[in-house]
């Protein structure tokens, strides 16, 4: 079992612009981390963050879609420990909605060929280190099907099932792979929904604690602990659940 410490590591965060994304970034800095690439699709957005840890943060144009932007993001990037696959992009669409198939198509794109495109790109570096990590953001959704978010939800599924054939086919290899199942978090994503939503550096401490313990799944808020109770409980009783809550 690999047990992962961030400090002198150098690390990848995709999404970094905001919410969870920019939370990693942060606990990455103020964890002792040696250099993080920041990614996101329109640099400017990175400007704050960069001015807050000049010395540390490299900004990265990267939309996890877009094959050159990878293929750029390999040549620029010449060592790497930690891959965090954040980016992601949620839809309220029902699985039954007329524009269902239009919706799931493009949240597929971000939300899993995104992060499959990225990790295999990068993932030659990765076992150049002598201690690395994946970390995938996945979702509770991922783990049962949240109807308002139905193809969302089935993106991140495919995450986490991506995650544990990486675990799976690395396991002889000195890289961490861990998945992360958030509820709602507080914010852009989760505007509208409302209860008690943590804050997004809860996540990225969770999932370093996690990391440094070497635990392979990260439940990281009171939601996704209870609710992923009720689904070890009985698959069907987190899926009667959520139907509730539409």
């Amino acid at each position: 079992m690999n047990y992962f410490d961030v400090k002198d590591k150098v690390a990848l965060v995709t999404g970094s612009n905001r919410g969870i994304g920019e939370a990693f970034v942060k606990v990455l800095a103020n964890s002792g981390a040696k250099k993080i690439y920041a990614a996101a699709r329109d640099l400017d957005n990175l400007k704050p963050l960069i001015a807050q840890y000049p010395d540390i943060i490299e900004a990265v144009l990267l939309d996890v879609t877009n094959t050159e932007h990878v293929q750029a993001l390999c040549k620029q990037i010449g060592q790497l420990d930690l891959l965090i696959n954040n980016a992601g992009i949620a839809n309220a669409c029902h699985s039954t909605a007329e524009n269902a198939l239009e919706i799931a198509k493009t949240e597929m794109e971000t939300n899993f060929f995104g992060p499959l495109q990225v990790t295999l790109a990068l993932l030659p570096l990765l076992k150049q280190s002598k201690q690395a990590a994946i970390v995938n953001i996945s979702s509770i959704a991922g783990i049962s099907n949240f109807p308002a978010l139905g193809t969302y939800s089935a993106s991140k599924a495919a995450v986490h099932s991506f995650t544990q054939g990486l675990r799976a086919e690395l396991v002889n290899e000195a890289i961490q792979v861990v998945g992360v199942y958030p509820g709602p978090i507080d914010t852009r994503m989760a505007e509208g929904m409302e209860m008690d939503k943590p804050k997004p550096e809860q996540v990225a401490r969770k999932t370093f604690e996690a990391l440094a313990e070497g635990r392979v799944d990260v439940l990281p808020d009171d939601f996704s602990e209870q609710m992923y109770a009720a689904y070890l409980q009985h698959p069907h009783q987190l899926e009667k659940a959520f139907a509730e809550m539409m």
